[in-house]
């Protein structure tokens, strides 16, 4: 196995030049699609409020939370919000009600996710500082009115949320920190999501096309007396296998911290879970990519498919636009077949989120699933060339 891997880097050592021009244009191709697809590199996620009070308490409410930098509030009516939210066209909405006095708050959702989470961490924070604002208000109005000024309770409500909203923004009185949601630093990215999508996609065509370097070998009979020869079938496989995760997973260091520390992206506190996750990655394409190539006997077949392929599970799986602005059923399906999907998920979690490690166990665990069941296939149909060879 150490002899074919040993051969096999030393072909990979002749073409380093063009590969180190490939991951070079890689890096600098993600970042320019990644800056001009967003001028200011995020784009607030979408939810829903229902003001069944209709009062002025309410409308000032509504007013607090379009002010956030995270979500993009929209107003509708209940049954609106509803058949919104139940068909995925946002994260959730948010249901203002009447109740004696004071008002009941409440959200709509489908299922619990970070995006809820996030929602009702954005409702508890806004809602609880816009009560004591409230009550400040009335306290004042209570005093000014047993003083004998005369002022609309409404107008001073306004002007006590306005001056006490811009105090809190404008002025810091202690530092504090949290491992909450916090709005500047949490939330769809478009940059990152951008870096990591092209990151993955990118490197479909390092590997697939050296995985098919066993065509090349297959051309000039090569690998059939490899099969023939006395080295095991296992030994043979192991070393291309390895050669070409190793080349993958290096484009993926290229690509994570040329984006660190050239283009400073955020990639989370967790480098580890980054690298676990786009490292499942990398195997599942390798084994994809030994499946694929078992199909083919010239690299012109094979780069006549590999762009399709590449094109279309990249787009299916995320990597070009966020799946939430998705809403074909059908297509999200489809999504969770794609290694791209799992991938982008367990990242996105990580750098864009601030999930803790243990949120990439699935995407991990799904990633091993799919290149064990591509590796199988793959052996399945080597030993079948074997056969035929003999």
């Amino acid at each position: 196995m150490f002899a074919v891997l040993k051969v096999k880097m030393l072909v990979y050592k002749t073409q380093l030049p063009i590969l180190i021009g490939f991951i070079a244009m890689m890096l600098i191709f993600t970042y320019i699609f990644g800056a001009s697809f967003s001028s200011s590199g995020s784009v607030k996620r979408k939810a829903y409020i229902v003001d069944k009070a209709n009062n002025n308490i309410s409308d000032m409410l509504i007013t607090k939370l379009k002010d956030n930098k995270v979500i993009d509030f929209k107003i509708i009516d209940y049954d609106k919000a509803v058949n919104n939210v139940e068909k995925s066209k946002g994260i959730g909405a948010i249901v203002i009600e009447e109740n004696n006095d004071s008002l009941k708050l409440s959200v709509m959702s489908i299922t619990m996710n970070q995006d809820i989470m996030m929602l009702k961490n954005l409702l508890s924070s806004v809602s609880n500082a816009f009560s004591n604002d409230i009550k400040l208000s009335d306290i004042t109005f209570d005093y000014l009115n047993k003083s004998g000024v005369e002022v609309d309770n409404n107008t001073l409500r306004d002007d006590v949320t306005k001056e006490i909203g811009d105090l809190r923004t404008t002025k810091r009185f202690y530092k504090t920190t949290s491992k909450y949601i916090n709005s500047d630093s949490y939330g769809y990215n478009h940059l990152k999501h951008t870096l990591a999508g092209f990151a993955l996609f990118f490197s479909l065509f390092l590997v697939f096309f050296g995985i098919g370097n066993i065509i090349d070998e297959k051309k000039d009979f090569v690998w059939q007396r490899q099969l023939v020869s006395p080295i095991k079938n296992s030994y043979i496989l192991s070393g291309n296998l390895i050669a070409t995760f190793i080349i993958g997973f290096f484009n993926i260091l290229v690509m994570v911290y040329g984006g660190k520390y050239l283009f400073h992206i955020d990639w989370g506190k967790s480098d580890i879970g980054i690298l676990i996750v786009l490292g499942a990655f990398i195997f599942t394409i390798t084994c994809l990519g030994l499946f694929i190539a078992s199909f083919f006997k010239t690299m012109q077949q094979l780069s006549a498919i590999v762009p399709v392929i590449s094109v279309s599970t990249s787009m299916l799986g995320g990597c070009m636009w966020p799946l939430e602005i998705v809403q074909s059923k059908a297509l999200l399906f489809i999504a969770n077949l794609t290694p791209q999907k799992w991938a982008l998920e367990g990242v996105s979690d990580l750098i864009m989120y601030g999930q803790g490690i243990d949120s990439i166990v699935k995407p991990v665990l799904v990633l091993l699933l799919m290149g064990t069941i591509y590796l199988v296939l793959g052996i399945r149909l080597t030993r079948r060339s074997k056969i035929l060879s003999s």
